[in-house]
């Protein structure tokens, strides 16, 4: 019969934590700089010139 596994303490959790937060800290950091290997450093201007305005509120009736 296997023998049940004992539980972790709370120092051996809260170092568990500490390891899986680093590990998906480093992933994000790496997804990221990865995806700045394509992005042009030049930024591109807009179409149009015109200020982005809101639509005038209209009376109705």
């Amino acid at each position: 019969m296997p023998k049940p596994k004992k539980r972790l303490s709370k120092s051996a959790k809260a170092a568990q934590k500490l390891l899986s937060d680093s590990k998906m800290l480093a992933s994000a950091k790496a997804a990221v700089n990865a995806g700045q290997e394509f992005k042009s450093s030049v930024v591109t201007p807009r179409a149009n010139t015109t200020a982005i305005k809101p639509r005038p509120e209209k009376k109705k009736g």
